[in-house]
């Protein structure tokens, strides 16, 4: 409980017994002020209504600074559109630094500064708390809206305790917590493909989350980091449950087994690690073979006449096997001759009669079977045999595999 109020008589053994001592312990008036956070004191009256339950706190606000105008001063905004911005202001809260200059509006600058003469209601920062310009609980703080700060949205950091808070025009304190971010939700891990990994940091409050450290092992060795990533959203209040993706695709073999950890962090400080990952082990290499791989299957010989265009002629039916198959096998042809060759692809025999295109994409199967169509580009055009080629690409590990159709047009 506080020292009596003003014109009530306060004791020596008051005092003693208000700072937890011996009510008959010896005492001077100078150390006693000190101790409530008093100075100078000229009389035993200055002492009225003081409590040593009352924390003294170091705040950090904004001054706003606009040419040909009077500074004022204010705190951080949460809510992003109040300031036409796409987040909230509240990492640079926590961080005690100022807004860029014009991003609230063309011509604002800000400068942090400090106040040390205001006191909570008592010896922890909590939501409800009251903010007092003394120890004596008399006055509020001019740090709140519509007294000494504009009126407005107002959050402010205070750096005793190391919390931030939005303060009311009545200097209530609410929505207070700690300048340091929030562990990350244990991350959760996809293999896309042998070589890259999406780790996803789920439901993640991001208020003044700066941004993610990712940090990874593979096959049981000392974790080291591999990349940082900005959350997905950050800075206001509400950000209590935002995720965000890092796709890491730096220094992963086919085959590893792989598990992450996050921090997340600001200028001001580092959170423990999260919880580490469930294990995920990246899928064995993509590998191709043909058969037949030679002779006559890869090989169109158009034996025409010197009257009309010739063909069109197709190989015979070549199968491609895919081992280890991440994505869908795109199918591309390039054509080395005056000729038109074209290519048709398919899980079976697409046959003579399939559909026969430059590029076909997006077949779903670990077997596909690829024919080649050539057709003489004019009248008595004999030519090659030249090499066109079919080439067949596995879309998510990007392993391809190429084969040569030799096509050769001989007019009697």
């Amino acid at each position: 409980m506080a020292l009596p109020a003003a014109g009530s008589a306060i004791s020596f053994k008051d005092i003693n017994e208000e700072l937890g001592n011996n009510s008959q312990a010896e005492l001077d008036l100078k150390t006693a002020a000190e101790t409530f956070g008093d100075t100078q004191p000229f009389g035993m009256n200055e002492l009225a209504g003081l409590s040593s339950a009352r924390l003294q706190l170091t705040i950090k606000y904004l001054v706003q600074i606009e040419q040909g105008e009077s500074d004022r001063d204010t705190g951080w905004i949460s809510t992003a559109s109040s300031i036409s911005s796409t987040k909230g202001e509240l990492v640079l809260c926590a961080e005690a630094a100022a807004p860029a200059d014009d991003v609230r509006s063309n011509g604002l600058e800000f400068l942090v500064d400090t106040e040390t003469t205001d006191f909570n209601s008592d010896g922890t920062v909590s939501d409800g708390d009251t903010l007092f310009n003394s120890n004596s609980g008399a006055t509020l703080s001019s740090r709140r809206p519509d007294s000494g700060l504009i009126n407005q949205e107002t959050f402010l950091c205070e750096t005793t305790q190391n919390n931030i808070f939005q303060v009311n025009s009545s200097g209530v304190l609410s929505n207070v917590r700690s300048r340091t971010p929030n562990v990350p939700t244990k991350p959760t891990l996809v293999a896309d493909s042998g070589t890259q990994i999406t780790v996803t940091i789920p439901t993640t409050n991001t208020a003044v989350t700066r941004e993610f450290d990712i940090h990874r092992s593979i096959g049981g060795a000392s974790f080291a980091r591999v990349g940082t990533v900005v959350p997905s959203d950050s800075g206001s209040i509400d950000d209590t449950s935002i995720s965000t993706t890092f796709v890491d695709s730096s220094g992963i073999s086919a085959g590893n087994s792989v598990v992450y950890k996050v921090f997340a962090q600001n200028a001001f400080a580092t959170s423990s690690a999260s919880t580490t990952s469930d294990s995920v082990t990246t899928p064995s290499s993509t590998s191709f073979s043909a058969s037949p791989s030679s002779d006559p299957a890869d090989s169109i010989l158009i034996l025409g006449d010197e009257f009309d265009p010739d063909g069109p002629a197709y190989s015979d039916p070549i199968t491609i096997s895919v081992t280890n198959r991440q994505g869908n096998i795109d199918v591309t042809s390039t054509q080395n001759t005056s000729g038109q060759f074209r290519v048709a692809a398919a899980a079976s025999d697409p046959g003579t009669g399939g559909t026969y295109l430059s590029t076909i994409s997006n077949i779903n199967s670990d077997t596909v079977v690829v024919r080649g169509r050539f057709t003489e580009s004019g009248r008595n055009t004999s030519e090659g045999p030249t090499n066109n080629v079919i080439t067949l690409t596995d879309d998510v590990a990007g392993t391809s595999i190429s084969i040569n159709i030799s096509c050769r047009i001989t007019n009697a």
